[in-house]
């Protein structure tokens, strides 16, 4: 008892002092690879029990305050939404039975809305469902209601809540979102992607979008784009921060990787072997002579003159040729009944990684052989086991020039990114970057505590910098390097210094003002700030004297110029080549 009086004191408190903290999390779009928007999700205070949003809106309940609470979250998410100027959609929580409570206020969120700046037409309201909801009227109305004021609805949790399908087919939502039970191993589940599948083809026909909650593996990731979905939320792409990034790394959705000068002859050209065709009007009995004559042949690709259809493959075959009627039953007939048409076909060019990745994620394909092409045409065969042999000499190459706390490229990769942009003549911009304080705080904190700051910022820089057009390495300790060939690169950087700011006070178990005391390197004690981020960048012009410039050193003064301004700070020049003077600083700002 005395434990329940408290919790409703602390949650009058929270309320009262809207002690409350925001964190978003993406919602994206498959199609065009960018965030869609993002849901607000709610945290208590940090270190009681309340924190969890869970306990927070059960305690709310129980205490009759969901109403304040709701209208409080709400405000906090919208507003926090305008602090940090997130592009796309807002998804605004709401519980159905706060709507139907007496001290709901029509209005109160567009009130909130036109203080914030935001627009209503970016808002959509999730309907959550912790309660039954047995009053569709009033529901109908409320949704009515919303959509006047230029709001859309979604319907969160579907298949998880009491009433989910009643509600779907009696509000018509525009957006439903499916419960994270149907996402986690669909991989591996057939019954979970035929649910999926199904629900994606009623919102079709009902008008709905659909967004799949709880991706959380890159196997479930390919499994829903294989289905189909439009749209995904989850660990996958990113746990919620309260601070969120703005674009996405576009590895994420496994285009094309960057490769090193080392990797880019590997494509699927460099294991073809030889393909046996035939035309699809070619008889079974001459591609049972084929395969019997041949033991070691395991297909035939066959042909529409020089459309590639498929393949026979050799088991199938065998198994129906060899039967005790199959060659008197089926011999003088065209081969066209017996292709495999769930065979891979690739462009020759297509990067080993690509070709075993889509290889290996598609649905009912066969794995063991697959086709390549060069411009549309017939070029020759791999096999799987050949793709796996290469793809693991690439890892295990890979890995050995990668830092093994950040999984970043490491210093060879990095002389090979230069060497390659100085053989194009490429203009660049290479960053260095270097953490401020770090040492004090790995005295005080730990190593432990330490490398999950080294993480975060590795983190920070992979879902910030676009590594299709640019480069991220991790030199070692708390030195990472970023090679731009992209022109928005210092508003990049710029995004990467706010985010640092906004969350690294994080780290400090709540140090007030995250200031510590302890020895520095001469063994004196002082005290010390709060970790900032600094930034050397060097601007490189395309010039063909690039082979004379010391990069690691020009970028080593850029930094350490950076390091003698306040806080996280961009110190900024570019490069005179010919003269063997210091380059001259164009512009230096901080923060």
């Amino acid at each position: 008892m005395h434990i329940e009086i408290n919790i409703d004191t602390l949650l009058t408190k929270i309320i009262q002092e809207e002690d409350l903290s925001v964190h978003f999390q993406p919602i994206v779009h498959l199609q065009t690879q960018q965030i869609y928007g993002y849901e607000g999700l709610i945290r208590g205070p940090v270190n009681t029990v309340l924190h969890s949003p869970t306990r927070l809106f059960q305690a709310a309940t129980k205490t009759n305050q969901l109403a304040e609470l709701d209208i409080l979250c709400r405000k906090k998410v919208i507003c926090r939404f305008a602090k940090l100027s997130l592009p796309g959609r807002l998804f605004v929580n709401v519980d159905p039975i706060t709507m139907l409570h007496e001290q709901f206020r029509e209005g109160i969120t567009l009130q909130f809305l036109q203080q914030a700046g935001i627009d209503p037409g970016r808002i959509i309201i999730e309907l959550t469902e912790t309660n039954p909801v047995e009053d569709i009227e009033l529901m109908q109305h409320a949704v009515r209601h919303y959509r006047q004021m230029g709001f859309r609805v979604a319907l969160d949790d579907l298949g998880a809540g009491y009433s989910g399908l009643k509600l779907w087919s009696e509000i018509r939502p525009d957006i439903v979102k499916v419960d994270r039970h149907f996402i986690q191993g669909i991989d591996e589940d057939r019954t979970k992607q035929q649910f999926v599948n199904a629900i994606l083809k009623t919102a079709t026909a009902l008008g709905s979008r659909v967004i799949t909650e709880g991706v959380e593996t890159e196997k479930e990731y390919a499994t829903l784009r294989k289905i189909g979905i439009e749209m995904l939320q989850g660990y996958y792409f990113c746990r919620p921060v309260s601070v969120p990034p703005t674009t996405l790394s576009s590895k994420l959705f496994r285009e094309e990787p960057r490769s090193e000068d080392t990797f880019e002859l590997l494509t699927v050209e460099h294991i073809k072997r030889p393909a046996v065709s035939a035309q699809v009007n070619t008889s079974v009995n001459h591609i049972g002579e084929l395969f019997t004559s041949t033991p070691e042949l395991e297909s035939v690709v066959i042909l529409q003159e020089t459309e590639v259809l498929g393949m026979v493959l050799r088991k199938e075959f065998m198994n129906m040729y060899a039967s005790l009627y199959g060659k008197d039953l089926y011999g003088k007939q065209q081969i066209m009944r017996f292709i495999n048409r769930n065979v891979l076909q690739v462009e020759k060019y297509m990067p080993l990684e690509d070709v075993s990745f889509r290889l290996t994620t598609g649905l009912d394909l066969h794995r063991e052989e697959f086709i390549i092409l060069d411009n549309c045409t017939l070029d020759g065969t791999g096999r799987l086991i050949d793709l796996l042999h290469e793809i693991t000499k690439l890892q295990v190459n890979r890995a050995r020039h990668a830092n093994p706390l950040t999984l970043l490229p490491g210093n060879v990769p990095i002389q090979q990114q230069l060497q390659k942009l100085f053989r194009k003549n490429n203009a660049f911009v290479i960053c260095y970057f270097d953490l401020d304080n770090f040492k004090p705080f790995n005295d005080v904190f730990g190593f432990t505590r330490g490398d999950q700051v080294l993480r975060f910022l590795s983190e920070l820089l992979v879902v910030n910098i676009d590594d299709q057009k640019n480069f991220i390495g991790h030199i070692g300790g708390d030195d990472f390097v970023c090679i731009f060939e992209t022109e928005n690169w210092q508003e990049v950087i710029q995004r990467i210094l706010n985010q640092f700011d906004e969350s690294i006070s994080g780290f400090y178990n709540g140090n007030i003002g995250c200031n510590i005391r302890t020895k520095d390197r001469n063994g004196n004690t002082k005290n010390f700030g709060k970790m900032s981020l600094s930034v050397g960048a060097v601007l490189v012009s395309s010039s063909n004297t690039h082979c004379h410039i010391d990069l690691s050193k020009e970028a080593a003064i850029a930094k350490k110029r950076a390091k003698k301004m306040k806080g996280s700070s961009l110190y900024i020049h570019q490069l005179n080549i010919g003269d063997p003077s210091p380059p001259v600083p164009i512009y230096s700002f901080a923060r």
